[in-house]
C-alpha cells in the first residue's frame, strides 16, 4: 500500500492595513492622578517617601512590614507605611524617657 500523501492547506494572502492611530501600550501605566490617591507603593518609591535608600530600607525596614507579592511585584501599602512609621516613632519616644 502507498504511503498517502498529507493534505496541503491552502493559504489566502491578506493585506494588512496600519491602524489610523497606535495602540496604547499595554504596559504603559495609567496616569496616576486620573485613578485618584494611590493605595500602595514600590519598595523604591516606599523608600524614597521615608527618605532612605533601597537598600537600608530592604534591609531594616521591608522585615517589619506586610507586603503584597504578587509575582515578582511587591507592594507596601501606604497605611501600612503610615503604622509602621507610628510604631517605630513610639518606640523611641519610650527609650528616651
Amino acid at each position: 500500500m502507498p504511503p498517502v500523501a498529507p493534505e496541503q492547506l491552502e493559504l489566502e494572502v491578506a493585506s494588512v492595513e496600519l491602524p489610523a492611530e497606535p495602540r496604547a501600550n499595554a504596559r504603559r501605566r495609567a496616569n496616576p492622578t486620573a485613578l485618584g490617591a494611590r493605595l500602595a507603593l514600590s519598595p523604591e518609591e516606599a523608600a524614597g517617601v521615608l527618605g532612605v535608600s533601597r537598600d537600608y530600607f530592604d534591609e531594616h525596614i521591608l522585615l517589619e512590614l506586610r507586603v503584597v507579592r504578587r509575582g515578582r511585584r511587591i507592594l507596601v501599602a501606604l497605611a501600612e507605611l503610615q503604622q509602621w512609621l507610628d510604631r517605630s516613632a513610639a518606640r523611641t519616644l519610650e527609650a528616651r524617657r
